[in-house]
């Protein structure tokens, strides 16, 4: 990330605090000209105080803090990865080779499991994991024409109600630990043209209801996490009472991270529950879903 797609990104979390530049240098200290200067790309240094102030005042999570500090490195994507050379050979560089390792895997998963980007659009799902979802028919065939149509963010918070519909207790826990998960994991991507692509999209209350609230609940919230995993418990409509821990594998590429999610029942029902749903549905996976790493804008 260069110098002024951090000054964008540090402009994007401001105005996500509803904090003007004045306000943002009353709550951190940090003088309002080293303020502009950042989000103009003209500052080159950052002192570890200074970042540190920003991150405190813009209450970042854990997880975001420490995306935030690896983006003022400037260091871009592509060199975070091991460089190939003559004298050494690497997959890491080949993306298909290295989707397509995670695609095999959630295949022979007996757990729900999908894998999803750094702007939340499941690239791929296994049969159980559908199965469990439940996307209706109609999310499915206008998801290549709807913008967000095949990200996590539309099954929880769009106007379908796909998963809020079916969750009947505890809906506020699992909404705001989903919606920490999309914020962390996109965060040195928010500046990025295809994810303003679609924060646009996602704040049309008529299209994404739930959205906004959740969005903005992340920072405010007193629950932190220092681990890639979260445990959920709820009672589902169709399902009961279901607990399940969520075990995150993380691949580097060069065009960020993507991220396999799996599912791990942590009682007897929850256990059941998904052995019925693999008699059902079976083993497997999806067709490809969204594209990646190119992206397609409406």
């Amino acid at each position: 990330m260069d110098r002024m797609e951090f000054g964008t990104l540090v402009s994007l979390l401001r105005q996500d605090r509803d904090f003007t530049q004045f306000q943002l240098h009353e709550a951190s200290g940090i003088n309002l000209a080293v303020i502009s200067q950042i989000e103009r790309g003209v500052k080159k240094y950052f002192e570890p105080e200074l970042l540190i102030k920003l991150a405190n005042s813009l209450h970042l999570t854990t997880v975001e803090r420490r995306e935030f500090f690896l983006a003022a490195s400037g260091v871009k994507q592509q060199y975070i990865i091991r460089q190939p050379s003559a004298a050494l050979a690497t997959d890491t560089v080949d993306i298909v080779k290295v989707l397509g390792k995670m695609t095999q895997l959630i295949e022979k998963l007996n757990v729900p499991a999908f894998i999803m980007d750094v702007y939340s659009d499941v690239l791929a799902l296994n049969n159980m994991a559908f199965a469990f979802f439940q996307p209706t028919p109609e999310m499915m065939l206008s998801a290549h024409n709807t913008p967000g149509g095949f990200t996590t963010v539309r099954v929880m918070f769009g106007k379908e109600l796909a998963v809020r519909s079916k969750i009947t207790e505890n809906w506020e826990q699992y909404a705001v630990g989903s919606m920490r998960f999309v914020r962390e994991n996109s965060l040195r991507y928010r500046a990025k043209p295809y994810f303003q692509y679609l924060m646009k999209a996602f704040r049309d209350q008529n299209e994404y209801p739930l959205f906004d609230r959740y969005w903005k609940m992340v920072s405010s919230t007193e629950q932190d996490r220092e681990a890639n995993s979260d445990t959920f418990s709820y009672t589902h409509a169709d399902f009961g009472p279901i607990i399940y821990a969520t075990a995150t594998t993380t691949s580097i590429t060069p065009h960020g991270e993507l991220f396999l999610n799996q599912y791990l029942p942590l009682d007897e029902h929850t256990r059941a529950v998904f052995a019925e749903l693999e008699k059902k549905a079976g083993l497997g996976v999806l067709p490809p879903l969204a594209p990646w790493p190119k992206k397609d804008f409406l």
